[in-house]
């Protein structure tokens, strides 16, 4: 009974300290949990004052942006600084007035290259240098109307002094016209005495006419010996040309070949600057003891004492190519002498004369539009066509080909001298 009696009462005392240490664990628990909904209630309350606090924050930027907005009156879109869009995440700002700041930048640009002013780095800037402008150009109108009224001034003293002119003027009118009225009389009677001279000369002029006939008549007589003289000065003048064409026969040779080689298309003559050598003249090539041309041989790089020619068109090149002492010639070109060339003729394709033209300067020549003493070679061409344009006039009956027999300058015919000529 005893044993029985303790094990009942050993019960109670457990299932009490089992009931005291949960409900020390809850008291526990509710202390805790009370402090933490303290501190949340505390973070709460802060986290509410500083969304407050932003809000109000963002209220004022609104309205900053707005007031800014309305300012500036430049609305746009501000989508952030380039090559940071990712710390955006896709964000806009939403509010009213936002602008661009490279448009507002532009605006700033456009209008101090309008004002003619240097571009500032701020709009207080800006303004200072338009306003700085402004008051120059309000210095400038001053200026203007300060020149303005000294201009007035003086075209008020310029009216005066022509008011002053007009009366002054007026007075010499009137004197001019009564001078006039006496000058006309002096006239009148002027232009009778003309008049009785003007008969007296005409008398004096038949009498001259008679004069006249008699001098014409030995002026006639004058003119006829003067033609007999000019035939003679004509005739000495052709035999002159004949002396001349004898010194600079076509059949003498320009030059030689200096250097040559059998199978080498270049050689070396013994003309140079000297001689007023042209790069691209063309000279025939012949042996001393023949008159065939054998070949061609064109400049094509000059020296002071030689010249380099290119060979071609031999007509035996294994047999008969050039060698050292084969002559060269061409009717186009004289050594150490300008020619003077007229073109006769009518020249047609591919030799237009605008062409022969320049390739005749350019091989040193003279080329004149017209037919005159001096000429040294005449240039024959095709029969020109006739005034009605329906035949041909053979060029030997013009007035050009005559004197040039006359004055016994050298005649070459392109079609003999066009192995000479390449345009």
């Amino acid at each position: 009974m005893h044993n029985r009696q303790s094990g009942a009462a050993h019960v109670p005392i457990m299932f009490f300290l089992i009931l005291l240490v949960m409900f020390l664990g809850a008291v526990v628990f509710a202390y805790t949990t009370h402090a933490k909904n303290g501190e949340l209630i505390e973070q709460r309350d802060k986290a509410r004052q500083e969304a407050s606090t932003l809000k109000n924050k963002e209220l004022l930027v609104e309205h900053y942006f707005a007031d800014l907005g309305r300012v500036i009156g430049k609305p746009g879109k501000y989508v952030g600084r380039p090559g940071q869009e990712s710390l955006y995440n896709g964000a806009e700002l939403g509010y009213d007035g936002v602008m661009n700041p490279g448009e507002l930048r532009k605006v700033m640009d456009d209008a101090c290259g309008a004002a003619e002013v240097s571009v500032a780095s701020s709009l207080e800037n800006v303004l200072g240098s338009l306003v700085s402008k402004v008051g120059q150009m309000k210095q400038r109108v001053k200026d203007i109307e300060s020149e303005r009224d000294k201009a007035l001034a003086e075209k008020s003293e310029v009216d005066r002094k022509f008011q002053e002119a007009s009366a002054g003027v007026q007075k010499s009118a009137r004197e001019w016209s009564q001078n006039l009225e006496t000058a006309r009389a002096e006239y009148e009677s002027a232009k009778q005495e003309k008049e009785n001279r003007i008969t007296q000369t005409q008398e004096g002029l038949r009498a001259k006419a008679e004069e006249l006939v008699a001098e014409k008549e030995k002026a006639a007589l004058k003119e006829k010996e003067l033609n007999h003289d000019l035939q003679k000065v004509k005739f000495h003048n052709s035999a002159l040309v004949a002396r001349d064409a004898m010194r600079t026969a076509p059949d003498v040779a320009d030059g030689k070949v200096l250097v040559a080689k059998n199978g080498i298309p270049t050689a070396f003559i013994n003309l140079g600057r000297k001689d007023m050598l042209q790069a691209g003249t063309v000279f025939r090539v012949r042996t001393p003891n023949s008159d065939k041309v054998k070949g061609y041989a064109t400049v094509t790089r000059v020296e002071e004492e030689r010249a380099e020619v290119a060979l071609a068109n031999f007509t035996d090149p294994v047999g008969d190519y050039a060698r050292e002492g084969d002559l060269l010639y061409n009717d186009l070109y004289t050594p150490r002498a300008t020619r003077t060339i007229f073109l006769m003729g009518r020249f047609s394709a591919p030799y237009h004369k605008p062409e022969l033209t320049n390739l005749l300067k350019r091989l040193g020549n003279r080329v004149v539009d017209k037919m005159a003493p001096g000429v040294d070679t005449v240039i024959l061409g095709n029969d020109p066509v006739n005034e009605a344009g329906d035949g041909f006039t053979s060029v030997q009956e013009s007035a050009e080909f005559k004197l040039a027999s006359e004055l016994r300058v050298e005649f070459a015919y392109l079609a003999t001298i066009r192995d000479l000529i390449k345009l």
